[in-house]
């Protein structure tokens, strides 16, 4: 079980770059977060040199590294200058790395509020790539993870989704989210997409109950709750996404449930990576539990 202690911000939010336009975007994203937040950015960068064949000279090698720490030295001073016009303080994390294995090391060290990285819309080689990256750290960062589509928008949040499955962890998650909409005074509504296995009526029994447990440990006024009636999972909640005008999807992620509906391979049409607003995903360790 998740625990009932109050949620304390760390105060800093780690933003991985490959100096992509992708990038960029969740780059001025997490800005207006941290502006918000009052958020240091610790802002990362891992490079790393592929090589086809093993019989690469060192000498050869050891140029190839030089060249892209340097590269990457020249781009990142230009992203920490706009973080400092924002008036905000800023960490710079770079080292030939793989990208994923430095973030984590990161996260862990410095335990963030958030990790603020980017999707892409794209298809073939770069979707697989972008999407494996940032599949992987919502998977394993033990810290809430915010992927930000490619063609997000940038606005006031006023509106936030939470997704529900009634589980344990699902309190612990609507504790962290409530932080965020209260900067920006933002309406969360939390839904649950029925599969229509059950009746209407023990549906809105299970709603009911969860509502009661949520009311009972977190004070909020602005959350709402709606049943959302569907077969298909990602097709229902991207149709009410779009209908309701949400500006941030929330949920916990559970390897064996929410995540892979999300992220599972039998799924062509991924929500982090198709999505047109941000998905918050927050990381849950231990086994689904049902919470009612």
């Amino acid at each position: 079980m998740q625990p009932n202690h109050p949620i304390i911000m760390s105060n800093c939010i780690l933003v991985p770059t490959d100096f992509s336009k992708n990038a960029s975007h969740a780059f001025d994203y997490a800005i207006i977060l941290a502006k918000k937040e009052k958020a240091k950015i610790l802002l990362l960068h891992a490079y790393h040199i592929t090589y086809i064949t093993p019989d690469v000279p060192a000498d050869f090698m050891a140029i190839e590294i030089e060249n892209a720490e340097k590269t990457a030295i020249k781009k990142m001073k230009f992203l920490v200058e706009k973080i400092k016009h924002e008036n905000l303080e800023c960490e710079v994390f770079l080292r030939q790395d793989m990208a994923v294995d430095l973030i984590l090391e990161v996260a862990k060290d410095r335990h963030p509020d958030f990790i603020v990285i980017g999707t892409t819309g794209a298809s073939g080689l770069e979707e697989i790539i972008m999407g494996n990256i940032t599949a992987t750290v919502i998977a394993k960062a033990k810290c809430p993870v915010i992927a930000v589509p490619k063609k997000a928008s940038f606005k006031h949040i006023k509106h936030i989704t939470y997704a529900t499955d009634y589980l344990v962890s699902d309190l612990y998650a609507l504790k962290k989210l409530v932080e965020i909409a209260k900067l920006f005074n933002a309406t969360i509504t939390v839904v649950h997409i029925s599969g229509e296995l059950l009746t209407h009526e023990s549906e809105e029994e299970f709603m009911n109950k969860f509502k009661a447990k949520v009311r009972k440990k977190i004070k909020y006024d602005d959350i709402a709750y709606k049943l959302i009636y569907g077969r298909n999972f990602i097709n229902t909640l991207e149709e009410y996404i779009l209908h309701e005008s949400s500006d941030l999807l929330a949920m916990s992620t559970h390897l064996q449930s929410i995540y892979d509906k999300i992220f599972g391979k039998s799924n062509t049409k991924k929500m982090s990576y198709h999505s047109t607003i941000p998905f918050l995903a927050f990381h849950h360790k231990k086994e689904s539990v049902i919470f009612i």
